[in-house]
């Protein structure tokens, strides 16, 4: 499987300061859709981030499971139970959540969280 990280490294025409911003710019969560505050937003996107990253990054030995079960933990310390975390790719889901307590993003592209209280 070809990551678009990946594929960017390959490509000629890219100097490595380039390749570094691109990265960043790839590896940030893309919100695709949420109901809550500033806030809470903002602390459950650096959850994710930090959680998608140890699943991603060298050496690594996080799997799905234990980024959400790392993201669900932390919001529950936050904000108070009862969080729940589903990550994965090619999901379908319908899902009853407390009004201002659901965001849902995509990571890499291909890689989506969905994060809500009920």
């Amino acid at each position: 499987m070809t990551t678009v990280s990946s594929w960017l490294r390959k490509t000629d025409h890219i100097d490595d300061e380039t390749f570094a911003e691109l990265k960043k710019i790839i590896g940030k969560p893309i919100i695709q859709s949420t109901e809550m505050n500033g806030e809470t937003k903002s602390e459950a996107m650096d959850y994710i981030s930090t959680a998608i990253d140890s699943c991603f990054g060298q050496n690594s030995k996080m799997s799905y499971e234990t980024a959400a079960q790392y993201i669900k933990e932390n919001m529950d310390k936050k904000f108070g139970p009862c969080w729940h975390c589903i990550i994965g790719e090619a999901m379908g889901f319908s899902v009853t959540f407390n009004t201002g307590n659901m965001i849902y993003v995509y990571m890499g592209g291909k890689l989506a969280v969905l994060l809500f209280k009920c």
